[in-house]
């Protein structure tokens, strides 16, 4: 199975029940500072590579597919989570025991992804032809800027997301381009749509607008003329959204290893192809070991693999270089080889070939020919069996002979170089091929140490459990040193104590910090019953202004008699202070005026009567009376004096209403009637 091809990657993270404000802050790098860099990649245990000079190449994806820089949204991620989850009506299960923490038994809420690919793929869509080393966390590149492709990249798997769990339901996708490898990070939340519970009713549409739906009930309430111009229609089920992890994902194992399957095939088929990203291998194709090899590992592991998977090309990539010059070098030898032979032949020619004489030579040879130098040349020539076509002289011969001897010294030279080069060329030969092999030795070493990494971490995990055993040693060790000193101390501030002056010193501290906490304790008290009695009185102004109301419902009367109107005038009043709210303005007078009236019973009172009731204490709230700006305060004060005892309370309490008609000053004389500030601004309309 090819292992180059570049791939897309797509990782699900576990299933998750809450996200901490920490999580959503790695995420957005939000207070991220370079001192914050730095930590995190010293981290014992892990291999972070942040680069604080890349920060500025972070980007996030917003609604609508907008690119805009990482952390962009005042909002922190788990307040957005949590404003959605408000909108689904989603509340997670809580720990009894725990009330702060999350139930185990809650239901899964949230899918974090993760989608990547290739690591040179993705480095060249993020940076193009730019030089850099993203393992590098130290390294500068606040000159890098980024490139397009990245951004259209992240445009588009965006959109993916969007079609696979609806826009709504995305809370954040961020892109890291500060890391060694380029991903993004997306936070989402699954959410099944479900038809409404319940009987379907009726509705009525008015026939000139269709926008006018009105219930069966607000239909039966117009008259039957109105009635008349709307049409009856059966209502449809409204759909309702619910969150729900099991139903989007799958219920089991099986069927959510089908959804991961699909969603890896649909991901290549709209986005990866498009950038040369092929799908990633499903895991039913891979072999037994590459199923193992699929587990989930920790950074130190995954680079400690990527090291030695970049050593091992280097070396792959080394021994092809020395494979090629090795051949190189044969070729040159084959070549000298080939000159030697061809040099021997040439001498072996030189030496057997025929000389071809003139005739002038001839004559020459017999002339100067003796009989003993005629015998001599003739067993010379039939020791050496040489052919001549003539017989040659001894000079002739002597020459031949020299020249013969000179190519023969000149051949041997050649010869000698020759073998010198094909000497040296193997001993080339040889110390290349010890690399080779040496080579091979150090990928099959490196291939193991991948087999090993695991056994690796679990030495390295011992040996750390080892060096906390001995820490722990020490700790007990100056625990134990600790404890002697303290027992050496506790001795000597006993035999401080038992001095007759300590103990009366004390016994006089303890008598004024038991005095002093009877007296914070006593002052509590009368505080708490001081706002209990607030509490009541303003209660009481309530239901004094609210018995009124009902007791001029029951008259004929047009208009507030001189105890109605001041004990309902106090009852907004007190309402207003109850619940919080100011009467500077006609919408909140008309809000505290509705809560005055929320909690009176109209039992015995018809539905017209009621109706009419509560208009008119609208209208004299709003328009028929007057709040000064300083109503709330000085009556605020008023009840506080009313408060502040338990006699002051009884006492001005008392009278027929209890309330407005027995109001007094702060010197206990009586209030003026316009003490409350009505100021009429006309007569009340006929009731």
């Amino acid at each position: 199975m090819q292992s180059n091809i570049p791939r897309s990657v797509i990782h699900v993270g576990a299933n998750k029940k809450t996200f901490t404000p920490q999580m959503g802050n790695e995420a957005e790098r939000r207070g991220w500072d370079e001192k914050r860099y730095q930590t995190k990649n010293a981290e014992e245990g892990k291999n972070n590579h942040y680069n604080f000079s890349r920060k500025h190449l972070n980007f996030e994806i917003i609604t609508g597919g907008i690119m805009v820089p990482l952390c962009s949204n005042p909002v922190p991620i788990h307040q957005r989570l949590q404003k959605r989850f408000d909108e689904l009506g989603f509340k997670p299960y809580m720990d009894a025991k725990h009330p702060d923490q999350i139930a185990k038994n809650s239901p899964n809420c949230l899918v974090n992804m993760i989608f990547s690919g290739d690591h040179e793929v993705m480095k060249h869509l993020a940076f193009g032809n730019q030089e850099i080393d993203t393992s590098d966390p130290y390294a500068d590149y606040s000159h890098i800027k980024l490139m397009p492709a990245i951004i259209q990249w992240a445009k588009d798997t965006y959109a993916f997301v969007a079609r696979l769990v609806g826009e709504e339901n995305i809370i954040a996708f961020d892109v890291h381009c500060d890391e060694t490898g380029i991903h993004a990070h997306v936070l989402t939340i699954p959410v099944e749509k479900v038809k409404k519970r319940g009987r379907i009713g009726s509705q009525y549409t008015h026939k000139n607008d269709s926008n006018k739906v009105l219930t069966t009930k607000e239909w039966k309430a117009l008259s039957k003329e109105e009635r008349a111009d709307y049409i009856k229609s059966e209502a449809t089920k409204g759909v309702v959204e619910r969150v729900s992890y099991a139903k989007v994902w799958g219920e089991t194992a099986k069927e959510k290893s089908q959804f991961l399957s699909d969603l890896h095939t649909r991901y290549y088929n709209e986005v990866g192809k498009k950038y040369g990203l092929q799908r990633g291998i499903p895991y039913n194709e891979l072999s037994d070991e590459e199923k193992r090899e699929r587990r989930h590992k920790s950074k130190v592991v995954l680079e400690a693999e990527r090291q030695a998977r970049q050593a091992v090309a280097e070396a792959e990539r080394e021994k092809a270089e020395i494979e090629a010059a090795t051949a190189d070098i044969k070729e040159q030898r084959d070549k000298a080889q080939k000159e030697l032979k061809t040099a021997q032949s040439g001498a072996l020619a030189k030496l057997f070939q025929p000389g071809k004489y003139k005739k002038e030579q001839e004559d020459k040879l017999k002339a100067a020919y003796e009989a003993g130098i005629s015998k001599t040349i003739d067993t010379i020539l039939e020791v050496a069996k040489l052919k001549w076509e003539t017989k040659p002289t001894a000079e002739q011969l002597g020459q031949r002979y020299r020249n013969l001897w000179d190519s023969s010294k000149q051949l041997t030279k050649e010869v000698k170089d020759k073998e010198k080069i094909i000497s040296k060329k193997n001993a080339e030969i040889d110390g290349l091929k010890l690399k080779v092999t040496q080579l091979n030795e150090t990928i099959d070493g490196l291939k193991f140490r991948l087999t090993l990494i695991n056994e690796d971490a679990v030495s390295r995990l011992r040996t750390s459990l080892k060096e906390a055993r001995e820490c722990a040693e020490k700790s007990r060790s100056e625990l134990r040193s600790l404890r002697s000193d303290y027992n050496s101390l506790v001795g000597r501030w006993n035999a401080i104590w038992s001095e007759p002056e300590m103990n009366e010193a004390w016994n006089n501290v303890k008598k004024r910090k038991a005095q002093e906490e009877q007296l914070a304790a006593e002052k509590k008290r009368e505080e708490q019953a001081r706002q209990e009695r607030r509490s009541r009185l303003i209660d009481r102004f309530i239901h004094e202004g609210r018995s009124m109301l009902l007791s001029f419902a029951r008259t004929d009367r047009s208009y507030f008699n001189e105890d109605e109107e001041p004990a309902i005038y106090y009852g907004i009043i007190a309402s207003a202070v109850k619940n919080g709210l100011s009467l500077s303005s006609k919408e909140g007078i008309k809000l505290v005026t509705d809560l005055f009236l929320s909690d009176i019973s109209w039992k015995g009172f018809t539905d017209y009567r009621e109706d009419l009731m509560e208009n008119w204490t609208r209208i004299y709230a709003t328009s028929e009376t007057t709040f000064p700006e300083d109503a709330i305060t000085v009556f605020i004060k008023f009840v506080d004096c009313m408060s502040g005892g338990a006699d002051t309370y009884e006492t001005c309490m008392g009278g027929s209403t209890g309330c407005a008609d027995q109001l007094t000053n702060w010197d206990g004389t009586k209030k003026d009637d316009d003490w409350w500030a009505l100021k009429k601004k006309k007569k009340g309309p006929s009731l």
